[in-house]
């Protein structure tokens, strides 16, 4: 007996709307397990990263140590460099002083300069001409001054004339 005028449908196991729910809810779930591993291996990789630039600025700070050292043992010569050149420039104007004192009437054969003073060697016409055009200057500049005269046959006299203590003549350079 029937009981009804229509045909019974098979029943579906899923309505189209359940379908639907279900298919986005399979994509969002896909999306965020996506997600999660994208964002998984990017902390990673920023790990890695981190690491190496922790490496990269450890070794920067070594080498820019090693340059201000570089830097610093640089301007130190630098600075003995100028001290130097400074001394050595003295050490010229005073050599050059000396010579502008030497009367034309002297002539000097030697002269040497070293640490403890000046040794001068030459010949004058007189003892006066020396004592006056010569040894009066080097006496302002010099603390102690000693002068041997020798006659030579034509009346001139030959001379070597030792000074000490006046003028620095250090180099500056470390012996």
């Amino acid at each position: 007996m029937r009981y009804s005028f229509t045909r019974p449908k098979p029943k579906q196991f899923m309505d189209s709307d359940t379908k639907i729910i279900l298919v986005f809810l399979t994509v969002t779930i896909l999306l965020t397990v996506g997600f999660v591993i994208f964002i998984m291996l990017k902390k990673g990789n920023f790990e890695s990263d981190t690491l190496a630039m922790q490496k990269n600025i450890a070794k920067y700070r070594k080498e820019n140590r090693i340059y201000k050292k570089e830097i610093k043992r640089i301007e130190r010569l630098a600075q003995k460099f100028e001290a130097i050149q400074t001394k050595n420039t003295l050490l010229k104007e005073s050599i050059q002083n000396l010579f502008d004192l030497v009367p034309d009437q002297i002539t000097l054969t030697k002269a040497i300069l070293n640490k403890n003073g000046l040794v001068l060697y030459g010949v004058t016409p007189s003892k006066d001409v020396y004592n006056y055009l010569l040894q009066a200057p080097l006496r302002s500049v010099f603390h102690r001054n000693d002068t041997t005269f020798y006659p030579l046959k034509n009346g001139w006299y030959r001379f070597v004339s030792i000074n000490e203590g006046g003028i620095e003549t250090g180099n500056g350079v470390d012996e």
